[in-house]
């Protein structure tokens, strides 16, 4: 029996809470209680299916360092793992780093425990693992970044360009010496965390921490190479479909809108020399639903909101309403109404597009005349954009005024004082001499 492996990705802990609240019940966003529920989702399928490998391929948590509860709970799903005896690999991703060392991330707990079957990937490395169904060859390779090369004296002097280029030679280099010493009769999957060329890119750029680099796919080309678990890119897609399979699974939950239309889950592998085969699977994401609206034309714009919302709201989706209204209209828009329209999501964001005409912008009344009075302009302006406001918005802006016109006069007060002070000294010299 071939060995089977389930590659995974971009987990982000912690990420994606702003579109969640707080369960009342457990103390935990609901949006990070889905991030642990996906992973478990997971985890799950690997043990009923007798799974020989779990291949995480980077990004655990939203940074370096994790709360407590990330910890926790990622570590809870380990355990399950080692448990059921199944192998783990885990490469550390960008988000995993710290900059400024290179000898600690945030996976090196589970070195310093040595979790039973769990191998962390830090550093490049080859080597040959011993499966349920029979041996795999492994190469893994973590986020690499020029840092390292920063620090050494010969490269003092080279520019990011030239490092970039240096760092993906010295890359090709160490897999061209991997590849030499693999055994053509094994089946060998290679994992790294990277962007590589005819990648599509996600939401991963707006999450970036530090730099990212571009590798070239044909890195990963050769003939004993039979999958390539890719991970850094939050959207799913096939590099290449064999000879060697290349893949991202993509992040296994939506981080935010930028992956709204972008369905999540993990790969499942069977490995085979020359017939490796693998499908997507899956979690069934909470749904992320964007509305959107004109309503500069409807004399009820509250109203043609409400209905728009009733017709695409989901129960317990994400949802953001965009929509244009023209200025005159937002004393019309009741949020309170689109709330209580929007209550069956988990969330809700209202985003208008203020639209300013023209004939508003500039109004007729307001002459020359008339500006050269701040507050008698402001009158005018008032009444023909939010009458019913007007009182209340003059009454804020004549105190202003009042408080201007007091600062003003204190530093002419105090300019003139200064001046006074200045010449009485400049007597008292004249009359020394």
């Amino acid at each position: 029996m071939a060995p089977q492996i389930i590659h995974v990705s971009d987990i982000h802990f912690g990420s994606g809470e702003s579109h969640g609240r707080v369960n009342p019940i457990t103390g935990l966003n609901i949006r990070f209680e889905d991030f642990v529920g996906a992973l478990a989702k997971v985890v799950d399928y690997s043990i009923e299916h007798k799974i020989d490998v779990f291949l995480f391929s980077g990004d655990a948590y939203r940074n370096a360092s994790p709360e407590p509860v990330y910890q926790k709970m990622f570590a809870r799903q380990l355990k399950r793992l080692s448990d059921a005896d199944i192998k783990t690999i885990l490469v550390v991703g960008n988000h995993d780093q710290i900059l400024r060392s290179t000898t600690s991330h945030a996976l090196s707990v589970f070195q310093s425990l040595e979790v039973p079957g769990v191998l962390t990937v830090d550093a490049p490395v080859f080597q040959r693992l011993e499966t349920k169904s029979g041996p795999i060859q492994l190469i893994g390779i973590p986020h690499l970044t020029k840092h390292q090369l920063m620090t050494l004296d010969k490269y003092a002097d080279k520019t990011a360009k030239e490092l970039d280029r240096i760092l993906v030679d010295h890359t090709r280099l160490l897999l061209a010496g991997y590849y030499e010493e693999l055994d053509p009769e094994i089946p060998t999957v290679v994992t790294a965390h990277m962007t590589v060329d005819i990648a599509t890119a996600g939401i991963e750029e707006e999450l970036l921490i530090g730099y990212t680099q571009t590798f070239p796919t044909d890195i990963f080309i050769h003939k004993n190479i039979d999958y390539v678990a890719l991970g850094h890119v939050h959207k799913f897609q096939t590099i290449r479909e064999s000879s060697p399979c290349i893949v991202y699974s993509g992040s296994l939950e939506r981080v935010d809108f930028g992956e709204e239309s972008q369905d999540k889950g993990f790969v499942h592998v069977i490995l085979e020399r020359n017939k490796t085969t693998w499908k997507f699977v899956s979690i069934k994401p909470r749904p992320f639903i964007t509305i959107e609206a004109d309503v500069t034309g409807s004399e009820d714009p509250t109203a043609h909101l409400v209905k728009k919302i009733q017709a695409g709201v989901e129960p317990g989706c994400v949802l953001r309403v965009r929509y244009k209204v023209d200025q005159t209209q937002l004393p019309d828009i009741r949020e309170d109404l689109l709330r209580k329209a929007a209550s069956a999501a988990l969330s809700s964001r209202f985003l208008p597009e203020i639209i300013v005409t023209h004939s508003r912008a500039r109004l007729p009344q307001l002459n020359e005349s008339i500006v050269s009075s701040p507050m008698v302009a402001l009158d005018t302006y008032l009444e023909e954009v939010a009458p019913e406001r007007k009182e209340r918005l003059m009454t804020k802006a004549r105190d202003i005024m009042n408080e201007i016109s007091l600062e003003l006069t204190e530093e002419n007060g105090a300019a003139k004082g200064q001046r006074r002070r200045a010449n009485v000294e400049s007597n008292e010299e004249v009359v020394e001499i």
